[in-house]
């Protein structure tokens, strides 16, 4: 029984019917009242339900992450950070270092950033072998989209040299670096040869580490091509001990899958564009720094129109990552022809990141009943002038990326979230970064930023009846912050510090 009252707090509700209150009594896990602290305490006291003090802290609803690779973060935490290289150089010291521990596995390694490195270029397969020849070397760059092997994992994962989204040299010799199709293959490759032990300590790992941010519910982004799906039984047979809900987004074509699994929607992170770090993000023109390519799309119309009108006829949410202008177009036309053959009222359509719309598509993502699941920090981290963004799309288009107010004015929801682990799994950030992008105009007041990782994240999965805001009835999910982000100056967002989080009026982390 998760009985408990929260007292003397600066509470924060999110229900337009009470913005504000002192306390809150939660009884079986749920809120069964909000009012001032004398009552409360006189209605815990009545039912012997124990009582905190908040000492003028600030409640919140439960903080959401929208778009987490759960199993993915978990494996950054063992993985050989290249974030900090300077220089190829510094990326071969780290791999060869690292490769110096004894075993005889692959070297994992992570985040590595090409704007960052001095050449503005990975290494090849060949500079990579020369330091490690013996062992295979699998390297993730930071926004997930593309991957680096040696020669030694190349051979093993058993590529004949025929694969999409293999990248070659002038000579017409592999690289080692691997895009679309390709990458799919490596990565799925690689997450295969993980014991189902590993994959329970991955998921457990980011599970602990979301509530110490504050993170109530995760909309996990699983299996498919960017992981594995083995992961989706393990995932599956530990989601009741996790200490907050995480909600499982099965990045699968098959619909069928999803509904032997009875889950409620399908594949909202398949992949119709890639990155901006990597140039494979579709836009209508060619890259600033790479003129030779627009980026790419990697469905069909005809899939996409296909799995979209089949998600909906069996009444399961479904949606696509689209990153460039082209591919929001494209994904928006797709949804429009499939709505005229099967009409379907409250979708819910999902489109993950949204990241450089025009106008138009923004009114017509409004329209359509889409909603967007997008990411502050990426623009916030990687965003402004002389920026890995700016570099690849110019000034102007640059600016025009993620433009949160313009979403928020045209009334569709927006939920938040971080792509975990491209950027820091932490609302606190995102809240901090909605209301400081790096061009004022694309950004929005603290009470939108809070709404987007509260009940516009519920809404986004159909779960605005039971979260999203603390109104009796509705799930005991808060999060206690240092100080009142409606009162933190706006460049001071990101200093607030979670000091408690509680699931179901269970208290789950406290500073």
């Amino acid at each position: 029984m998760n009985n408990l009252a929260i007292t003397s707090g600066n509470i924060i509700t999110m229900d337009e019917h009470r913005p504000f209150c002192e306390a809150v009594l939660i009884e079986d896990g749920k809120i069964a009242a909000a009012g001032c602290s004398e009552d409360i305490r006189c209605l815990a006291a009545e039912r012997h339900i124990p009582c905190i003090d908040l000492k003028g802290k600030t409640a919140v609803p439960g903080l959401h992450d929208c778009h987490v690779h759960v199993m993915g973060t978990g494996l950054n935490a063992i993985g050989i950070d290249l974030y900090d290289c300077a220089s190829i150089a510094d990326v071969l010291d780290k791999i060869q270092e690292a490769s110096k521990d004894g075993a005889t596995g692959w070297v994992y390694c992570t985040r590595l950033d090409e704007s960052r490195l001095a050449e503005k270029r990975p290494p090849t397969a060949a500079e990579i072998d020369a330091v490690v020849p013996d062992r295979g070397v699998y390297i993730v760059d930071r926004g997930l989209h593309y991957t680096l092997v040696n020669t030694l994992a190349f051979n093993e994962i058993g590529f004949d040299g025929t694969e999409h989204g293999l990248v070659k040299d002038p000579s017409g010799h592999v690289t080692g670096r691997l895009h679309d199709k390709a990458n799919g293959r490596a990565r799925s490759y690689f997450y295969e040869k993980m014991t189902d032990t590993q994959r329970a300590e991955m998921l457990n790992h980011t599970a602990s580490e979301a509530v110490k941010k504050g993170i109530t519910t995760i909309h996990a982004m699983e299996g498919g091509d960017m992981f594995s799906d083995k992961d989706i039984p393990v995932f599956l047979e530990n989601q009741s001990r996790f200490p907050l809900d995480i909600r499982l987004y099965w990045d699968t074509e098959n619909v069928q899958n999803i509904l032997d699994h009875h889950l409620p929607a399908v594949g909202t992170d398949l992949l119709l564009d890639g990155s901006i770090g990597s140039r494979t993000a579709a836009f209508m023109q060619p890259y600033t720094d790479a003129p030779d390519t627009c980026g790419e799309i990697y469905f069909t119309e005809d899939f996409v129109v296909n799995h979209i009108t089949r998600a909906h006829q069996n009444k399961l949410q479904a949606g696509f990552h689209a990153i460039g202008q082209r591919a929001v177009t494209f994904v928006l036309d797709c949804l429009e022809k499939s709505l005229a053959l099967c009409p379907c009222t409250d979708h819910r359509f999902r489109i993950e990141h949204f990241g450089f719309p025009d106008n138009r598509d923004i009114e017509r993502a409004a329209r359509l009943g889409v909603v967007i699941s997008t990411q502050p920090s990426f623009t916030y981290l990687r965003g402004g002038p002389g920026s890995v963004y700016n570099l690849r799309l110019g000034d102007e288009r640059e600016r025009r990326g993620y433009p949160l107010s313009t979403f928020v004015a045209a009334g569709i929801p927006v939920g938040g979230g971080s792509d975990s682990g491209v950027t820091p799994m932490d609302p606190v950030l995102g809240l901090h970064a909605a209301v400081n992008q790096s061009y004022p105009e694309n950004s929005v007041d603290i009470q939108s930023a809070l709404r987007m990782f509260t009940l516009d994240a519920a809404y986004c999965a159909f779960e605005e009846d039971q979260k999203g805001s603390i109104t009796p009835g509705k799930l005991a999910d808060l999060t206690v912050l240092s100080g009142n982000p409606y009162a933190t100056a706006s460049d001071k967002l990101k200093a607030l510090e979670v000091c408690m989080t509680i699931k179901n009026g269970k208290i789950v982390y406290q500073k």
